[in-house]
């Protein structure tokens, strides 16, 4: 008979830029094998894009802030944060609508780029009154992995 006991990082996003390359690397390596969810990663160009050893249901999306225009007049492409924020906002109307506290799975989350303004609004819109019990991803993997 399997077992009964809930994998605590099933369902997962990680978000962060390429300064928080090295805390991604070893959350994904960290996470089981049947855990799915995605994964962001804001880097300012293509040559701070690297492989990442992820679950096979786990998406990694690279954000190249080079190749996108900002929504501050002046700035020749998208200020740090605006893509990850804007990737975040996408993935939440995808994945959280509609969802309440006593169904919907809730995902554990780690996002990074904490002094940015732009994933700071997102991030209090994910973890707002429905998300407030969400337990982060380095509390699991601290329980599972000790």
């Amino acid at each position: 008979m399997g077992s009964q006991h809930r994998n605590p990082c099933r369902y997962v996003l990680i978000a962060g830029d390429e300064y928080d390359l090295p805390a991604i690397r070893r959350l994904l390596g960290g996470l089981p094998e049947d855990t799915y969810g995605q994964v962001f990663v804001e880097i300012l160009t293509e040559r701070v894009q690297e492989s990442l050893p992820a679950p096979e249901r786990v998406a990694v999306t690279w954000l190249v802030r080079s190749r996108r225009a900002s929504r501050i007049p002046l700035l020749p492409f998208a200020d740090r944060g605006e893509p990850l924020a804007a990737a975040l906002a996408g993935w939440a109307t995808e994945w959280l609508a509609g969802a309440d506290e006593q169904s919907a799975e809730h995902p554990l989350m780690w996002i990074g780029v904490a002094e940015s303004a732009h994933v700071a609004a997102v991030q209090d819109l994910l973890l707002g009154p429905v998300y407030d019990q969400v337990r982060s991803l380095d509390d699991a993997l601290d329980d599972r992995f000790g």
